[in-house]
């Protein structure tokens, strides 16, 4: 003893080595000892000199203290914690701390561990919660990390020595605790979780609500627990979803934090380990026993007997979709082939109501990121969903629309793994749910005095298959065209995701992405959205059996106008080519792709829809769009020379009574196809009839091709006077059309039909004249060079004679084609007047007296400074020659010696 009185007076000795020698003899004396009672003795003696030792001005002495009086704790009964617990607190509990050194911090800390493993069931009753309390606390702000681990390990045994006794200070610590949840040492995070883990089941579970009075969500508990469960490392992750088992099944108020955390179990479902995915699904699976236990009704009185889940799972519908998606997603434990358990959808459900409006949330957050973790929160949030609606099935049915109006704004996310997941979603949201149920999100409700589309069944006479389509009301009609694009993105994958698609379904889908409106030419990114969606439709249309392929190209005659009862892929046809008059190559590619596939799919020929449909597709005369028809006749094929009369009727509604002075692009189109349609006769073997022949003469050539005011009257007088032409070149003009074949008339409907055709040939030879001296020099070269057609039709002498005077007239024309134009034409003239296969009418008008003056002309010009011309008219007086040699002789000896060059006279002369 008198050795350890020595080394008692030393520890106080001011000397430095004095001090560290005593502490190194204390310590060597007492392992030494070598039974228990004996060191209790010897740190009964110590126990107060070392802690006085605690404020020593040397780190490594105080250091050597702290790890001398946790070695002889141990050997003390629990009064030594009155002298130890309040240095300790002294040194470490205040702000800044006393302890300036990190590893006598450490030591000390390490020194209140040792006190709660000697003595755990003296803290509580001797009063000495406190301190533990205060030393925690702050010890747990400090920046070492490993302080951090040990004021958590002192938590934990803290909990376990007090339990329940701990909720005095168990919400003060928790609140200490919950900063360092983010920290960035993954130890850290790992043990904090667990320590604040426990202090949530001993007490501190209104820190759970903090949500209430926190205005910013990204600090509240739910937040950090949700950053824990996306954690970068698996080991947090696991404890975290240990915590959340122990929140949610073991404590009294676990239902109610279901609410809370149940989400957070769905996302660890998507881990990318297996082994945190196994520990969420054991999560999931034991509160399903309880759900199902909490749920129990065993009483015997069926009467007063409420239904349980054990009666759903033995009574109920069990089936399930087929969960094969055509885009998967590339989620770890997404395949979804296995039905989770009955108790475990009724819990999922019961969250979605608190849940779903804070996930939704996450999907379209600007704010995305989230600490220590390599998932952002919006994918967090997209996860969560897919699992979720997986498990509530067709209960997410009340909170559609507000899904789907959240997903709309990330399907064009910058984020590919955003938009895929939000693709996978859609899917998924299509197995659970019918048409029926999303079909109204995309369809507004018909107004007070729209019809649908089944009144339009029950009353097929009142309306037009044209008519219908537009007044088919959609949530286009109010929605910008980004919002509408999304929308078509998200009926496609809805659509993807159908396993059940009765007849009256696909025919209101049909119907809707078929309605002006979504069809919207100006609008290309719509427009390629919406034909990925006709394309999904016109797959399942198929896979459904509600469209077949066809026996035979061409329909029955009965189908081939009916309108009304019209099958579905007649209506995306005819979508398909309104499609086209889009002005971007991209949709005009792409819709030709969609609508090949399709005729491949039904008709085994790229083009064989335009055949099948090719007579309803026209027969709304009125309403038929200049790209259907278009290409109708592009690809109509032998329909075209059926329906003959029916293509005419279309021509000529479109273009009776323009007016120039608005925008008649549309009308001018349609001349230009009118033309190309008559001058393709030959190859498409189309013939014309009488009748229609007189309307596309009265109607479309005759008043298009007088003279009107504006630029846009001129084009189309030049178009006009091409289908003119063309009729004319082709010779599609019979004889029958202008009167009797006889010129006789001797009834009085001959007269009629001879009036009405003098009429018109006088109509057809004044438009060509008058046409003659137009001011576009291209307009009379196609005048010019239709006039040998013109001749020869059965027109009066006078007009003959009027037509070649307005000819010859081209020769002074300030354009020299039109020039070398006129000296062929006469050429041709002269040509078909020496086979006599002019009129007699018109032959007349050929006599030597005008002849000579024609010849004077002719032969002026075959002086001119033009060699092309005046080669052209020496030939053309040629022609001239073999009718009247003698006129042509004398006018040509006459002027021979005046011309510059005796050359073209003399091959005149001897021709």
């Amino acid at each position: 003893m008198e050795s350890v009185r020595h080394d008692v007076n030393c520890l106080q000795d001011p000397r430095i080595d004095t001090r560290w020698k005593a502490l190194q003899r204390v310590e060597q004396y007492y392992t030494g000892l070598s039974t228990p009672d004996a060191q209790k003795v010897y740190a009964n003696e110590l126990m107060k000199p070392l802690l006085k030792m605690f404020d020593d001005k040397r780190d490594r002495h105080r250091e050597k203290a702290v790890q001398l009086v946790r070695e002889m704790v141990s050997h003390q009964p629990y009064e030594c914690m009155e002298w130890v617990l309040p240095v300790v607190v002294a040194r470490l509990a205040s702000e800044p701390a006393a302890e300036q050194a990190e590893p006598v911090r450490l030591e000390a800390m390490k020194l209140l561990c040792t006190c709660l493993e000697t003595f755990p069931h003296d803290i509580f009753p001797r009063g000495f919660l406190d301190y533990f309390a205060a030393v925690i606390k702050a010890c747990i702000k400090d920046g070492d990390p490993d302080m951090k681990l040990e004021s958590c390990r002192c938590i934990r045994l803290l909990c376990t020595a007090c339990r329940e006794k701990t909720k005095a200070v168990a919400l003060d610590l928790a609140k200490a605790v919950k900063p360092n949840l983010r920290v960035k040492q993954w130890k850290v995070r790992k043990a904090c979780i667990e320590a604040f883990g426990n202090l949530i089941c001993n007490g501190a579970l209104d820190i759970i609500y903090d949500y209430r009075d926190e205005p910013n969500d990204t600090l509240t508990t739910r937040s950090f627990i949700k950053a824990l469960v996306c954690d970068r490392s698996e080991s947090v992750r696991q404890s975290t979803l240990e915590v959340i088992s122990d929140w949610t099944m073991e404590i009294t108020e676990r239902t109610e934090m279901h609410r809370h955390f149940v989400p957070l179990v769905l996302l660890a479902m998507t881990d990318e380990i297996a082994s945190v995915r196994e520990k969420a699904r054991q999560i999931l699976l034991g509160l399903a026993a309880f759900f199902e236990m909490d749920n129990e009704d065993n009483r015997i009185d069926l009467d007063s007997r409420r239904v349980t889940l054990k009666d759903i799972k033995w009574y109920g519908d069990d089936t399930y979709p087929d969960m094969t998606f055509e885009l998967p997603s590339k989620l770890p434990g997404t395949t979804f082939t296995d039905r989770p358990p009955i108790g475990a959808r009724s819990v999922v459900a019961e969250c979605c109501r608190t849940v779903i409006p804070n996930l939704l949330s996450d999907i379209v957050a600007l704010e995305w990121a989230i600490p220590n973790s390599t998932v952002n929160r919006r994918m967090a949030a997209i996860r969560t969903l897919i699992v979720m609606l997986w498990f509530v099935e067709s209960n997410a049915l009340q909170f559609l629309q507000e899904i789907l109006d959240a997903l709309y704004k990330v399907l064009r996310d910058d984020d590919a793994d955003v938009r895929r997941e939000a693709f996978f979603c859609l899917q998924v949201i299509g197995k659970f749910h019918t048409p029926d149920n999303y079909i109204p999100l995309i369809l507004s409700r018909n107004t007070e005095g729209e019809m649908s589309v089944k009144d339009h069944q029950q009353n097929p006479d009142d309306l037009e298959h044209r008519e219908l389509r537009k007044r088919t009301l959609t949530v286009f009609s109010t929605t910008a065209n980004t919002t509408r694009v999304n929308i078509l993105i998200a009926f496609k994958y809805l659509l993807l995701g159908t396993v059940v698609l009765t007849a009256d379904q696909a025919l209101i889908i049909t119907q809707a992405v078929t309605s002006a409106d979504i069809a919207d030419t100006e609008a290309p990114e719509q427009l390629l959205a919406l034909l990925d969606l006709i394309m999904v439709l016109h797959n399942l249309l198929l896979k459904f059996e509600h469209v077949k392929p066809y026996e035979s190209l061409e329909p029955p005659t009965e189908e081939a106008k009916d309108k009304v009862n019209a099958p579905l892929d007649f209506y995306i046809f005819f979508t398909l080519l309104e499609i086209q008059t889009c002005v971007d190559v991209r949709v005009i590619a792409r819709s030709e792709e969609v609508l090949d596939k399709m005729s491949a799919d039904l008709t085994q020929d790229p083009k064989g829809l335009y055949v099948r449909h090719f007579a309803r597709a026209i027969s709304d005369i009125n309403n038929v769009p200049l790209s259907v028809l278009s290409k109708l006749l592009a690809h109509g094929g032998p329909m075209l020379r059926r329906h003959t009369e029916s293509i005419v009727r279309v021509f000529v509604a479109h273009l009776r009574n323009v007016r120039y002075d608005v925008d008649v692009r549309s009308q001018l189109k349609c001349m230009m196809v009118l033309q190309d349609f008559i001058l393709d006769v030959s190859a498409t073997g189309v013939s014309f009839a009488l009748a229609q022949l007189e309307d596309i003469i009265r109607v479309v050539i005759v008043p298009h091709g007088r003279w009107h005011v504006g630029g846009a009257a001129h084009l189309f007088r030049k178009v006009a006077l091409g289908c003119l032409s063309a009729l004319l070149v082709q010779k599609l003009l019979p004889p029958e059309l202008w009167g009797p074949a006889n010129g006789e008339a001797d009834t009085d409907d001959e007269r009629r039909a001879a009036e009405r055709g003098r009429e018109l040939l006088s109509s057809v030879f004044d438009t060509w004249k008058n046409s003659l001296d137009a001011d576009d020099s291209e307009l009379r070269a196609i005048v010019v060079k239709m006039s040998p057609y013109v001749i020869q039709l059965p027109i009066l002498t006078t007009e003959a004679e009027d037509g070649m005077k307005e000819l010859m007239l081209r020769f002074d024309d300030s354009n020299d084609i039109v020039r070398i134009q006129a000296a062929h034409a006469v050429e041709s003239v002269f040509a078909i007047l020496s086979k006599a296969a002019l009129p007699a009418p018109v032959a007349k008008a050929f006599s030597d007296e005008k002849a000579s003056g024609w010849v004077s002309t002719l032969l002026l010009h075959m002086d001119d400074a033009n060699v092309e011309l005046k080669e052209t008219v020496c030939d053309c007086l040629v022609q001239v020659k073999q009718t009247h040699p003698a006129v042509v002789v004398k006018h040509a000896q006459q002027v021979r010696s005046k011309h510059m060059t005796t050359r073209l006279v003399d091959k005149l002369l001897e021709s």
